[in-house]
């Protein structure tokens, strides 16, 4: 985290500033929401069908069922409102500290108004997926343990992509590492972009589980004996881990990086 004030970042209006926050988020998402939208429908589909991931993949490749503008909007505002949100509060942390305006921030503010804005767009994104995509009894509303256990998901996921790389970028910064992977932690810039795209992705074998709770008792929603239910997360987190893995280094990997970059270079190019 850089803490050596920058004179000619002060002088930069705030509302500048605002704006490279809210167009770097938005470049970020137009490029990782259409891969993160293709990979949410084959975990959702196989959840709720239970058939086989490759049968799965052909279905959706054969009848991608999504309509034009919610398949892709609704992602894409879940991805912008998230960056964006990390990045007003970065900019806010900074501007009100005198701090370097490139600022990556952990603070509890950024994590709860980061958390507070990815959940409430990411339950509604699972919502509209899950009634869509589903079985035909998931066309009733999405019950409410299914809401609390995709937000426990998110806010578990948020804290991991958006606080916990610049705390242990720092400490992967001082690791003794030698040979090929030496870059990757050479310096306080490179430690932060390699803990921004492994923390998204560790942080899957916690919240896969929850996720797919979340969808069993949407789409069951008849009553279940709680074992019958852990079986049907045992049947499917092998295969949706890794799927969620993949999902999440473009969402929060990928796109956290990208979202940095080109909210840095930005801000290093004003006058």
């Amino acid at each position: 985290m850089a803490t050596i004030p920058d004179v000619q970042a002060q002088k930069r209006p705030i509302w500048a500033i605002f704006g490279v926050d809210l167009l770097s988020a938005t470049c970020a998402s137009a490029l990782v929401s259409p891969w993160v939208t293709a990979i949410d429908v084959v975990v959702v589909r196989k959840a709720a069908t239970g058939a086989s991931l490759g049968a799965t993949i052909r279905s959706f490749l054969s009848r991608p069922k999504m309509p034009p503008v919610g398949g892709i909007i609704i992602p894409f505002l879940v991805y912008f409102g998230t960056y964006s949100t990390a990045n007003l509060c970065d900019s806010i942390y900074a501007a009100s500290n005198d701090l370097d305006i490139t600022t990556i921030s952990s603070t509890m503010p950024k994590f709860l108004a980061t958390t507070a804005v990815s959940t409430g767009l990411c339950v509604y994104k699972d919502g509209y997926f899950a009634k869509l995509l589903g079985s035909s009894a998931v066309k009733a509303a999405v019950p409410r343990r299914s809401f609390a256990l995709f937000t426990t998901r998110d806010a578990v996921t948020v804290f991991a992509s958006f606080n916990m790389p610049s705390i242990i970028a720092p400490k992967l910064h001082q690791l003794p590492v030698n040979g090929s992977l030496s870059p990757l932690v050479s310096s306080e810039e490179a430690s932060l972009r390699t803990a921004q795209m492994i923390m998204p992705a560790a942080i899957q074998v916690v919240s896969t589980p929850i996720h797919l709770l979340g969808l069993d008792y949407n789409n069951r929603q008849e009553k279940l004996p709680f074992k019958e239910r852990l079986a049907a997360i045992r049947q499917h987190v092998h295969v949706a881990t890794p799927l969620r893995m993949m999902r999440i280094i473009p969402a929060f990997g990928i796109g956290s990086v990208a979202n940095t970059s080109f909210r840095r270079s930005m801000l290093s190019s004003f006058p």
